[in-house]
C-alpha cells in the first residue's frame, strides 16, 4: 500500500511540475480509485501496476468494467438476487464474458508460475493456493473457548465446518474477483471523503500529517 501511495505522490508532483500554472485540477475520484485498484492489483493479484501514468492499462479498464453497472446490469442484479431461480432462466452474466476469461486466466497463471518457480509472496493469490491444497495455518488451529468473548466472531470458517472441502478453480477466481468487488469503489469513496473532511479542515489536516511524521 504505501509502495503504491508512493507512486500516487509522485504522479501529483510531476503534474505539479509540468503546469504552466501554480494549482493543478485533480479529479478526485479517479484519483482514489486508480489508488485503490492498484492496492487490490498488488494484495489480492500480486501484481505491481501504476495506473496513475499507465491510465489505460489491462487491470484497471477490466476492472471497471465489472464494477462499473449500468441501470439494466444493476435492475437484472437485483430480480436474480431476490429470485435465484430467474438465473437459470435468464442467460445472463453480472461479470462480462471478457472480463471473466481476463481474471481467470491471470489468477490461474500466477499461480501455476508461483507453484513451477516456488515463488512465496504474502497476499491473497498465496492464501488461495494454500486453501486449495487444505494447508491454510487456520486448519490446524483450533479454537480457544476461553479466549471467546461477547465482541469476538470467527474469521474464517476454513478448517471448521469444512476440512475437506475441494476448492475449484472457479471458486478461487470467485475469491480474487470477491476481493476487487468488495474493495474497488468502498476504499475510494471513503479516501473522497476524508480527502473532502481534510480539505475543509486544515488544523486536522495539519495534525494529521504531523502525527504521520511522529
Amino acid at each position: 500500500m504505501v509502495e503504491v501511495g508512493d507512486q500516487l505522490i509522485y504522479s501529483l508532483e510531476k503534474q505539479i511540475m509540468e503546469s504552466k500554472d501554480d494549482y493543478i485540477d485533480v479529479d478526485v475520484l479517479d484519483l482514489t480509485t486508480r489508488y485503490s485498484n492498484d492496492v487490490i492489483a498488488s494484495c489480492a493479484f500480486g501484481l505491481k501496476i501504476d495506473s496513475q501514468s499507465e491510465k489505460n492499462n489491462e487491470f484497471y479498464v477490466k476492472s471497471k468494467t465489472i464494477t462499473d453497472f449500468t441501470f439494466t446490469q444493476l435492475l437484472l442484479f437485483l430480480f436474480v438476487v431476490n429470485v435465484p431461480y430467474l438465473k437459470k432462466i435468464i442467460d445472463w452474466d453480472l461479470i462480462p464474458k471478457k472480463s471473466q476469461i481476463f481474471f481467470k486466466r491471470l489468477v490461474l497463471d500466477t499461480m501455476k508460475e508461483r507453484e513451477l518457480r516456488n515463488i512465496l509472496r504474502p497476499d491473497m493469490i498465496h492464501l488461495l493456493m494454500e486453501a486449495k491444497k487444505g494447508k491454510l495455518s487456520h486448519d490446524d488451529v483450533k479454537p480457544n473457548d476461553d479466549a471467546i468473548g461477547f465482541a469476538t466472531v470467527a474469521e474464517s470458517s476454513v478448517g471448521y465446518k469444512e476440512r475437506n472441502r475441494v476448492w475449484t478453480d472457479d471458486d478461487l477466481v470467485a475469491q480474487a474477483i470477491l476481493f476487487l468487488f468488495g474493495g474497488f469503489e468502498s476504499v475510494s469513496t471513503s479516501m473522497n471523503f476524508a480527502l473532502h473532511e481534510l480539505a475543509l479542515n486544515p488544523d486536522v489536516q495539519e495534525r494529521l500529517a504531523q502525527e504521520i511524521r511522529e
